[in-house]
């Protein structure tokens, strides 16, 4: 289909070493649903001489596979309920299919026979190159799965088939389809409610919605094939909540939980975001309150509004050497920076109020600067006028007075939204709302103006309300941002060094305006590494602030 969507039918789709943590998992977590499925590859996609022999596709299906369980069992919002199910490879992935068959694509009801006929005993799943028939014609799809009749019973039907497309690896969506299918195997139909729901019927390229409500979280794990996995979800409890965030957890090493998931605490496990946002609306609206998101697959939850009286806050940047979060309260006339509450978003005080008239500080990021005292830290702002755009730097210690950096080299300055910056290497990130894209500034090119800026490549992001964060444990941008026209929120995890988004996951729709990346509350930081290394972690030498 056109947009990035394709259509899924009936049947379809689809810090830190040394960590202190003071929150403890649940005394009682659930037992893993497990899906074991054995899994298939038609032999005319199986070329080694191409790089594609059977144990790149099996790296691919395990990748996917993981990723899928993610989605499952993680948070992405409010509306998603963590599920403690999985899916699994039950054997070494094979070929199917003899050389120019056409079983590679997937376009009559004798074939969807064919397929829930062959493979072994049990749940198969089979990789294929399209699909145009998936109970009645189909053309676009990038998934199909048996719909069974369903008794509510635990692997009351085992022997069931799947089928996914080589097109859903291409677009960036195979583990979202991969758990979509498993969940029509798993008795689950086409929804059109939240729009980061697994069982949607389209899925927006990239896709990764992982969201189940509750009940779908019960079909989900009643259709599981292995009844006693051995397995547990240590940051779920058996009354179907999650472990808060930052306590410890045994399946990763150094485990963390974060949004449900376990994962290592030198990882995405490890941080937290804050996010400025109206919370249930992709559409822009008002920044009045906080979030708190997981940076591992997004989960999120409201922390509170900022302010009784509705303060929008449009930047947000948290100061390590400090451990004070900033934020900028936009104003008729003059911008207040204000203090806030990492725990609960509430406003603390006004520390400073920047003269700038009509123009405004759309965003803000945090230099360390070269020591870990707070004393050469500095916040970095861009101030936009209804053209141009500035950089500037803001002495926390007499924020009041913002010194110009350098200018902005394009226009409309007003469109750079997120600002963030790489404090290993130095480097300024920002990103446009409008047509997206996502630049990188070199600060020490600025006095004089203008900056020296240059565009990164973004393969497949388009993203309007851009937000952006730093996180110097784990060298990575973090961004949040709308699309489609305000129908989806995604978060994504971008590499600084290309632009490319290592993941990308569709989450419970908000509309963000400011991002930063906190310590969890409770943790003590430590690498192991000795107080000298510490105090040059997440910083580099710079020039002086001068203007």
């Amino acid at each position: 289909m056109s947009g990035g969507t394709r259509a899924l039918r009936a049947g379809f789709l689809g810090l830190f070493l040394g960590l202190l943590l003071s929150s403890q998992p649940a005394a009682s977590a659930p037992q893993v649903d497990l899906h074991a499925l054995t899994w298939h590859v038609h032999v005319d996609l199986v070329d080694p001489a191409a790089g594609r022999g059977i144990d790149f596709w099996q790296a691919v299906i395990d990748s996917a596979i993981a990723s899928a369980n993610g989605l499952v069992e993680g948070g992405q919002g409010p509306f998603d309920t963590p599920c403690c199910t999985r899916l699994a490879r039950s054997a070494e992935v094979v070929a199917f299919g003899s050389p120019g068959d056409g079983l590679d694509v997937l376009d009559s009801g004798a074939e969807q026979t064919l397929l829930n006929n062959s493979g072994a005993p049990g749940s198969n799943a089979y990789l294929i190159d399209s699909i145009t028939h998936c109970g009645g014609p189909a053309p676009g799809s990038i998934g199909c799965a048996e719909l069974p009749g369903c008794s509510g019973n635990g692997n009351d039907d085992p022997n069931l088939w799947m089928a996914v497309t080589v097109d859903a690896f291409d677009d960036g969506t195979l583990a979202s389809v991969i758990a979509h299918e498993r969940g029509h195997n798993a008795c689950l139909v086409h929804v059109a409610a939240a729009a980061c729901q697994i069982m949607q019927a389209s899925v927006f390229t990239p896709g990764n919605g992982g969201c189940l409500a509750a009940s779908e979280c019960a079909s989900y794990r009643a259709g599981r094939t292995v009844t006693a996995s051995g397995l547990e979800c240590g940051c779920l409890d058996d009354l179907g909540g999650s472990v808060p965030d930052g306590g410890i957890c045994a399946e990763a090493v150094g485990g963390v939980c974060s949004g449900g998931l376990c994962g290592s605490s030198s990882g995405d496990a490890g941080v937290r975001l804050i996010a400025a946002a109206d919370p249930g609306s992709a559409l822009g609206g008002p920044p009045d309150d906080a979030l708190s998101v997981s940076a591992l697959k997004g989960d999120w939850r409201v922390l509170g509004a900022f302010a009784a009286t509705g303060e929008d806050i449009r930047g947000l940047a948290f100061a390590r050497d400090s451990g004070v979060l900033y934020g900028v309260v936009p104003g008729l006339g003059d911008d207040a920076i204000v203090t806030l509450d990492p725990e609960t978003g509430a406003i603390l005080q006004i520390v400073g109020t920047i003269a700038n008239g009509t123009d405004e500080i759309i965003s803000m990021a945090y230099d360390p600067g070269a020591t870990s005292a707070p004393s050469d830290d500095r916040l970095i702002v861009l101030e936009a006028s209804s053209s141009d755009g500035e950089l500037r730097w803001i002495d926390p210690a007499s924020p009041s007075q913002a010194s110009l950096l350098g200018t902005l080299p394009l226009s409309p300055a007003s469109e750079f939204r997120g600002l963030a910056y790489d404090s290993l290497n130095g480097w300024l990130y920002s990103a446009t709302a409008f047509d997206f894209a996502l630049f990188r500034t070199d600060l020490s090119s600025c006095p004089p103006s203008p900056c020296n800026t240059q565009q990164l490549s973004t393969p497949g992001l388009s993203r309007s309300d851009p937000s952006l964060a730093f996180s110097p444990e784990t060298g990575r941008l973090y961004l949040l941002g709308t699309a489609f026209g305000g129908a989806r929120t995604f978060y994504d995890v971008i590499d600084p060094a290309t632009g490319a988004s290592l993941e990308t996951v569709s989450l419970d729709v908000f509309a963000p305006a400011g991002l930063a990346a906190v310590p969890e509350p409770g943790v003590a930081v430590g690498l192991g590494l000795g107080s000298a290394a510490l105090s040059l972690l997440g910083r580099r030498r710079r020039p002086p602030p001068t203007g």
